[in-house]
């Protein structure tokens, strides 16, 4: 799971301080206002990567099993890392025992080629192996309960259902990695000849999550007769400008291949945690010349490039517009990919027009919003990770529509002055508190939140950014940032719920008769703790993740659940194996 949770990330190329000391809490607030529900028009979900498993078919037309009582998936990815290994592993033990490179680079690229079989494609983007997209022509109160379950689970829509009905919730199924044109055409078909036939309704309500934001830019490229049938658009962390990951893939600006420090010291660190593991690990890759492991990642990355991304399109609109040229040169200009060529070229053009399509949809009285994660750095694949602000998977200027960012964890200049372009409006302060973000270089900077240090994969955790997405999308008081500023401030942290969650059944279901006193009474303070804090919309990360920590440590000396911190010796032993790896570094540096 770890492996395939890596790769999708990889390819896919999924949220602030506290703005002010509000006198009320949110609560009080809250219980005073009154929202102008819209409940009756239809919200369409354009979700976003790894929101809508795809399958592997048998020659008969059935989904194909794995052997283990499920399904072979064409997305996320199906790899067969045996071949992988059966490929490269004699080349990299003679590359290891003769010093150099016997054959190791090119066994690389063989084998990743094998390992991802799931999605061959041929060079006008047809998967040669079938695959099955699902994507249900109803709404979700006709699914079945397991159905239903399952996508709740991908993407917890209960609070719009319970706003709206499920009646009137439409959950847009695409293939992650299929063809950009196509699925923008499947998206309008399934809008006209789905929702709103179905619905009886004139017009629609769109939810661009991630990459659905990518295919949202085409919608309103090729489609701007719909303008008028489309009420409210809200974007979260919307991919608008596609995501670094992918640029960096496509023009090899890659950090493991650049940065020896980061390839031996923190790009395992990164991706398996502050473990022993990855400390080992880390020194294992020095039994090969650095510049044969360098050219054996090399032949790996190429090759995860031509087979993945090349003959994918949605991918290349995942390519920012300022990586497209270089991009496109090295990998389409042979005219090896006309077809992919022709369609990637048109999604830039899309791209590039984006600004007066978004315009000419708010003009046809489209109310359109933004949900944008920033301040932490990017997935460390790429080259510029450590200095390019986002949310791991997507760099904010994208996901923001242009706004400005400093570093991650710095500010900006004291003399710093507001771009202004979108907004000069002298009485909006929209800079943030934290003096990280420009709302007013991006195109919607009174309609855009944001949301500080909230992972990209892990966005459908966070409670208070569903809420807030689902009330923008129904609630008609809310016109911008200003409309409910003591509920939902322009700027928040991010927080995540689903191991609390866990924590909270366990105590839910805990025989309480068998807890002495002082168990009882620190058990109960740390529950009523965390129900307070989830009572409340405007986040403080270090009260939450304390008030985490308390309710963890009371269950566990409850004997509630299972203590699963570190041991003592686990500790030492990471920190043992972390010196090791350290000396070990500046022992080969030294040669």
């Amino acid at each position: 799971m770890k492996l395939k949770r890596i790769v999708s990330i990889v390819l896919c190329a999924a949220m602030v301080l506290s703005v002010f000391c509000i006198p009320t809490t949110a609560a009080q607030a809250q219980t005073s206002y009154t929202p102008a529900y819209n409940r009756d028009t239809p919200v369409v979900i354009v979700h976003g990567m790894s929101q809508n498993d795809t399958y592997v078919l048998n020659e008969d037309g059935t989904w194909k099993e794995d052997g283990k009582g499920g399904y072979i998936n064409g997305w996320p990815l199906e790899i067969d890392v045996m071949a992988l290994v059966k490929e490269a592993l004699p080349e990299m033990l003679l590359s290891i025992l003769f010093r150099r490179d016997m054959g190791l680079t090119e066994a690389m690229k063989k084998g990743t080629y094998e390992a991802l079989y799931a999605i061959h494609k041929d060079k006008q983007g047809n998967y040669l192996t079938p695959i099955e997209v699902p994507c249900y022509e109803y709404p979700m109160s006709e699914m079945t309960d397991e159905l239903k379950a399952y996508y709740y689970k991908l993407l917890p829509l209960q609070g719009l259902s319970e706003i709206v009905g499920e009646e009137n919730v439409y959950y847009f199924g695409y293939d992650s990695i299929g063809d950009v044109q196509y699925e923008t055409e499947k998206l309008n078909r399934y809008i006209h000849e789905v929702v709103l036939p179905q619905t009886g309704s004139d017009t629609v309500r769109i939810c661009p999550i991630s990459l659905g934001g990518t295919i949202a830019v085409n919608y309103l490229d090729r489609y701007p007769e719909d303008y008028d049938i489309i009420e409210r658009m809200v974007f979260v962390v919307p991919a608008l400008n596609g995501s670094t990951i992918i640029g960096d893939l496509l023009v090899g600006n890659l950090s493991i291949l650049n940065d020896d420090d980061m390839l031996y010291n923190k790009f395992l660190v990164s991706l398996l945690g502050d473990s022993w593991l990855s400390y080992l690990l880390n020194i294992v890759l020095r039994i090969l010349p650095t510049d044969v492991l360098k050219s054996a990642l090399g032949g790996l990355a190429d090759s995860l490039v031509e087979t993945a991304i090349v003959p994918t399109t949605i991918l290349w609109a995942l390519c920012p517009a300022e990586y497209y040229a270089e991009g496109r040169e090295k990998w389409l200009a042979s005219g090896e990919y006309p077809e992919i060529l022709e369609k990637a070229d048109a999604y830039d053009k899309a791209r590039a027009d984006f600004e007066e399509n978004l315009a000419a949809l708010q003009a046809a009285g489209c109310e359109v919003f933004d949900i944008v994660c920033y301040g932490g750095t990017m997935f460390p694949l790429c080259a510029d990770y450590a200095t390019t602000n986002g949310d791991g998977i997507v760099h904010a200027k994208s996901a923001s529509m242009g706004a400005a960012f400093a570093n991650p964890g710095e500010e900006f200049p004291e003399e710093y002055v507001a771009d202004g372009t979108y907004c000069s409006d002298p009485t909006h302060n929209h800079i943030s508190p934290d003096r990280n973000v420009d709302p007013t270089a991006g195109l919607l900077p009174c309609r855009t939140w944001y949301i500080k240090n909230q992972a990209h994969e892990k966005l459908p955790f966070n409670d208070v950014v569903l809420k807030m997405a689902f009330d923008i999308m129904c609630d008609e008081n809310i016109e911008d940032v200003y409309s409910r500023p003591d509920v939902y401030p322009q700027f928040n942290e991010g927080r995540l719920t689903n191991t609390v969650n866990l924590y909270l059944a366990a105590w839910a279901e805990a025989d309480k008769s068998k807890l002495s006193a002082a168990q009882l009474q620190n058990a109960e303070a740390a529950v009523a703790e965390i129900e307070k804090q989830l009572g409340e919309t405007i986040v403080v990360t270090a009260d939450w993740l304390a008030a985490e920590e308390a309710l963890r440590v009371a269950l566990v000396e409850a004997g509630v659940i299972e203590n699963t911190a570190p041991s003592g010796f686990e500790n030492f032993f990471t920190r043992f194996m972390a010196s090791v790896n350290g000396v070990v570094n500046k022992v080969y540096s030294a040669f």
